[in-house]
C-alpha cells in the first residue's frame, strides 16, 4: 500500500431515525471507490467518529472495508482520549482490514507531549499498518509538535502525518526536516496543490465526496508538476469549498453530495438536517458553479 494520492475522509450515514445505516454507508463508498479515489478515510472529524458506540464503529469499518473495490483501501480514525481505548481502536481496524489507521492526540484533556509520544508508540506496538499522526489542533485543544512527530518517525512508529490545522505554514513544518519517506497531507482542500506541490505526498480532501473526479484530477495535475492545470482545479475546488461553509460542517457536505451527485445521505443529532433556510442559501451559493462542474460529476 502507498501512502499517496488522494484521500477522502468519508461521512457516517444514519437513517430516517437516527440510526446507522450500513446500506447507506456501503452505497456510499462504493460511489467513491468507483470514482478511482485512492483511500477513504473512515471516522474522522467528517465522520463523526465521536458519535458512533463502539459497536457502531465495529460494524461500519467493516462494511466500509469490505465494500469497496481493487484500487481504494480504508484508512480508520483510531484517536481516542484514552491510549488503552486508542490501541483497542486501532486492533480492530486492522483485524477489520485497514490499511492504515490515524489517530489524533489525546483530546479533551490535554497529557504532555512526552505522553503523547508514548500513546503512538503503544498503538505501533498493537498494530502492523502504517500508524498516521492527526494534527487538528482547533478540535483536539493543541497541536503536535513538528520536531516531535519527525522523530516518531524516525524511530519507526509514525509513518506520516495529517495536518488540518488552517495554516499552509504548518503543513511546511511537517515538511521540512521529515525523514524519508515520511507522508505528509494537508487535510484543509484549499492547501491540496501547493502542499503537493512543496512535497507532501497526496491530500485529504473532504470536498471530494461532493466532487470526487475534480479532486482526483486535481491532485494527479499536481503530482506531475502540472501546476497551470492544478491552479485551475483548485480555484474550483476552493469556491466549492466556501459553498460548503454556508451552512454548518458536517450536514452541510452531506446535503451537497445528495444535491450533486444524488447520494442518499441520513443525519443523527446534533449534526442535524439542514433547514430549509440553509438549503435555500446553499443552493443560490451553488448555483453559478454548477455548470463548471458538470464535467466532473456522474463520473
Amino acid at each position: 500500500m502507498s501512502l499517496d494520492g488522494l484521500v477522502v475522509p468519508i461521512p457516517t450515514l444514519f437513517d430516517a431515525e437516527g440510526a446507522l445505516d450500513l446500506g447507506r454507508n456501503a452505497k456510499f463508498a462504493r460511489g467513491l471507490s468507483d470514482a478511482h479515489v485512492d483511500h477513504l478515510f473512515a471516522l474522522g472529524s467528517l465522520g463523526e467518529f465521536a458519535s458512533l458506540t463502539d459497536a457502531e464503529r465495529e460494524r461500519f469499518q467493516e462494511v466500509v472495508i469490505e465494500t469497496v473495490g481493487i484500487g481504494t483501501d480504508v484508512w480508520v480514525g483510531c484517536g481516542a482520549p484514552s491510549t488503552r481505548q486508542a490501541v483497542a481502536y486501532a486492533a480492530s481496524a486492522e483485524t477489520a482490514g485497514a490499511a492504515a489507521v490515524v489517530l489524533v492526540p489525546p483530546y479533551y484533556l490535554h497529557p504532555p507531549i512526552p505522553a503523547v509520544e508514548r500513546y503512538y508508540r503503544a498503538v505501533r506496538s498493537a498494530v502492523s499498518v502504517p500508524v498516521i499522526a492527526y494534527n487538528i489542533p482547533s478540535l483536539v485543544g493543541y497541536a503536535l509538535p513538528p520536531e516531535r512527530v519527525h522523530a516518531l518517525g524516525r524511530d519507526g512508529v509514525l509513518a506520516g502525518v495529517k495536518d488540518t490545522s488552517g495554516a499552509l505554514a504548518s503543513v511546511r513544518s511537517f515538511l521540512d526536516g521529515r525523514p524519508d519517506g515520511f507522508a505528509v497531507f494537508p487535510g484543509d482542500d484549499a492547501f491540496a496543490s501547493g502542499a503537493i506541490g512543496a512535497g507532501a505526498a497526496g491530500a485529504v480532501m473532504g470536498i471530494a465526496n461532493v466532487a470526487p473526479s475534480l479532486c482526483r484530477e486535481l491532485v494527479r495535475a499536481a503530482a506531475d508538476g502540472k501546476a497551470e492545470r492544478a491552479s485551475e482545479l483548485q480555484a474550483l475546488v476552493d469556491a466549492l469549498v466556501d459553498v460548503s461553509r454556508v451552512g454548518p460542517f458536517p450536514s452541510t457536505d452531506k446535503f451537497l453530495a445528495n444535491e450533486l451527485r444524488g447520494c442518499e445521505v441520513g443525519f443523527r443529532a446534533p449534526y442535524d438536517p439542514l433547514s430549509t433556510a440553509e438549503e435555500s442559501a446553499v443552493r443560490a451559493r451553488l448555483e453559478p458553479l454548477r455548470e463548471r462542474l458538470r464535467p466532473f460529476l456522474g463520473r
